[in-house]
């Protein structure tokens, strides 16, 4: 073997590459190479396969976790992949299963082996889902699933809708054949996003801030927003007067902790509201149904995001759930958003938990206080 190339090799298929992407095929590749060196498990009708973060930082060094991550859900979302783990910068793995439904059962499927990506070439071939490359069709509209993925991103859904017709004139009129449309244009929404936000703190920042002088400051402990940054998180975004009061200290604690001199604290404070919120109305939309606490209840991913944007530690997040299925179990109520009801508890636990430690959070509150009070999200 040459001494440029060192390692084994991936092997790509060109045709499978047309057709689900080339960054999708070489991750696919990787996970049938990983197949074949380790023995499947057996549930729910699948083979299941599992690899941890610190094989797959060594094998693909040329992607970030975040990479691997959106990838590994691209190839979910196609249909070519079946994946039942945490995100990968949480769970440390990914789980995962070739989905043979869509394909003709492979000789070696039965024996819990891939011996390539054949079987999962025929699936994506078999599905609906891959058609060659076609034009933009002139009432194009983003699928469920580019809507929910953007959801996530804490993209609210009107900006989304206002993207469209500039995406498919753009297109229409350069007149190019593209595989996933929906792809392309997720990727220009977060970008437009991401600029559309910068632009709006440097056109906003000095009449949020209190200080009039431009020299930066250090978070102080009894620090609050402005009347004018109120009014545009609850006048404008429609944010709840309580959900800000409960982002205060997390927010305060976090910059003290950090120790940074900012003179944009209430740019910075309005940004994290409002993804917070986008995150934290995605979750209620998505869990609507009265039912009572269950043994095994587990909070859904769209909680550990507003967790994540609070900067509350995920670990402590996780070690507090039983005590919260315990305690309702015990008491044996219907509610129909246990994810909003866990958030509220893991967001006091963790203000109670600085408290003792002696750094600035808000009020000490019970137990009791902490598990019943929903006035938040009103």
């Amino acid at each position: 073997m040459s001494s440029l190339i060192p390692e084994r090799h991936l092997v790509v298929s060109p045709s499978l590459a047309a057709t689900i992407g080339l960054e999708e095929t070489v991750l696919l590749s990787y996970f049938a190479d990983v197949a074949n060196f380790q023995s499947a498990r057996e549930s729910q009708g699948q083979q299941w396969f599992e690899v941890n973060i610190q094989q797959l930082n060594s094998d693909l060094a040329f992607w970030s976790s975040a990479d691997m991550q959106r990838i590994c859900e691209s190839l979910r979302d196609k249909g070519v992949l079946l994946v039942a783990s945490a995100p990968l910068t949480e769970s440390g793995e990914i789980r995962f299963a070739f989905n043979q439904s869509a394909a003709a059962n492979q000789s070696g499927a039965a024996s819990g082996t891939v011996s390539g990506v054949t079987s999962v070439q025929n699936a994506a071939n078999s599905n609906s889902e891959f058609r060659p490359a076609s034009r933009i069709a002139p009432n194009w509209q983003p699928d469920s699933s580019t809507q929910r993925l953007l959801a996530q991103q804490g993209i609210p859904k009107e900006f989304v809708e206002g993207q469209v017709p500039t995406f498919v004139q753009y297109w229409l009129e350069r007149g190019e054949s593209r595989h996933a449309w929906g792809n392309r244009f997720m990727k220009q929404v977060i970008r437009e996003w991401n600029r559309w936000q910068a632009e709006q703190n440097k056109a906003t920042d000095l009449p949020w801030e209190q200080n009039n002088s431009s020299e930066p400051m250090p978070m102080k402990s009894d620090w609050n927003p402005s009347e004018d940054a109120l009014e545009i998180l609850i006048g404008q975004a429609g944010v709840s007067r309580s959900f800000i009061e409960d982002a205060i200290p997390e927010f305060v604690l976090f910059w003290r902790e950090k120790g940074e001199a900012s003179n944009t604290w209430n740019a910075r404070f309005i940004t994290h509201v409002k993804r917070q919120w986008a995150r934290y109305q995605h979750t209620v939309e998505n869990d609507v149904d009265p039912k009572p606490m269950s043994a095994d209840w587990k909070p859904n991913q769209d909680v550990y995001d507003v967790l994540r944007l609070a900067r509350i530690d995920l670990e402590f997040a996780r070690e507090k759930i039983p005590e919260f299925i315990i305690y309702w179990r015990d008491r044996n109520e219907v509610r129909s958003s246990w994810n909003t009801t866990y958030l509220q508890f893991i967001k006091h636990q963790w203000q109670t938990a600085h408290t003792a430690a002696g750094n600035q959070t808000t009020r000490a509150r019970k137990l009791i206080d902490d598990l019943t009070d929903t006035s938040w999200a009103d």
